[in-house]
C-alpha cells in the first residue's frame, strides 16, 4: 500500500459545521438481541464500472450496513485521480435504534463509530489510487449529521441546494498530515466514547444492558 503524499489544500471557507445533537431521556425499553452476536464490523470494495467502485460496510454486531459508490475523477495535469466523490445515503437505523432501546446517546455514539470507521476505509481507497481530494455529500437528515466527526479534515465546506432541500458538500485533502491526524482523532474519540459509556452506565439501563453483552468493547470501536 502506497503512503498518503501531500498536496496543496484547497482554499479553505468558513462554514457552519454539523453538530449532532446528543440527549439522554429515560429509556422506554431494551430491545438487544441479534443473531450475529460474534461479528463486528467488515468492509470491502469493489469495482462496479470504469470509474466508479462500492463501499459495502456492514456490522452485524450494532445491525447496521452501508453501500457507498465512490466516483474517480480524472486529473489532466497529473497521474492518478484528481479526485474521489461519493454521495452518503440516507442510513436506514431502525434496527440499531430498536438494538439500543431506543436511547439517544447509545445510538449516537455507535453511529458515530460506524461513520469514523467508513471513513477510514475511504481514505485508504484514496491512498492506494493517489487522489488529491475526497469529496462528501451528505444529506441533512439526523444520521448525516454523524458525520460531523469528519470536520476536523474538512479544508472546504458548503451547502447545495437540491430539489428535495440541501446537501452538505465536505472536501477533504488526501495527504499524510490527514491520515495521521484522522488516526489521532480515532484513537482519542474511542477513549472518550468509552470513557462516556463506563461513566453513563450507573444511571443508564441501556448502556447497562449494552454493556452486559459486549462487556470489554470489543465491537464499539
Amino acid at each position: 500500500m502506497s503512503e498518503i503524499s501531500d498536496h496543496s489544500k484547497p482554499k479553505k471557507k468558513k462554514a457552519s459545521h454539523l453538530k449532532l445533537v446528543i440527549s439522554n431521556p429515560p429509556p422506554d425499553k431494551t430491545l438487544f438481541n441479534t443473531k450475529d452476536s460474534n461479528t463486528g464490523f467488515a468492509a470491502e470494495i469493489q469495482k462496479i464500472g470504469h470509474s466508479h467502485y462500492a463501499l459495502i460496510a456492514h456490522d452485524p454486531f450494532h445491525h447496521l450496513g452501508y453501500r457507498i459508490v465512490l466516483e474517480l475523477h480524472d486529473n489532466q495535469d497529473e497521474e492518478g485521480p484528481k479526485s474521489v466523490t461519493c454521495h452518503f445515503p440516507d442510513m436506514v437505523a431502525e434496527e440499531l435504534n430498536q438494538f439500543v432501546g431506543e436511547d439517544e446517546t447509545l445510538y449516537a455514539l455507535i453511529l458515530i463509530q460506524f461513520q469514523m470507521k467508513i471513513l477510514t476505509q475511504i481514505l485508504l481507497f484514496c491512498q492506494d489510487l493517489n487522489v488529491l481530494n475526497l469529496i462528501i455529500y451528505a444529506n441533512d437528515t439526523s444520521e448525516g449529521h454523524a458525520l460531523g466527526i469528519y470536520d476536523i479534515l474538512v479544508a472546504y465546506e458548503d451547502r447545495i441546494p437540491t430539489l428535495a432541500g440541501t446537501k452538505t458538500q465536505m472536501v477533504i485533502p488526501v495527504t499524510r498530515k490527514t491520515f495521521n491526524k484522522w488516526v489521532d482523532h480515532m484513537k482519542q474519540a474511542n477513549q472518550d466514547f468509552r470513557q462516556a459509556l463506563w461513566e453513563d452506565q450507573r444511571c443508564n439501563p441501556s448502556i447497562q444492558a449494552y454493556l452486559k453483552l459486549d462487556p470489554t468493547l470489543r465491537f464499539f470501536g
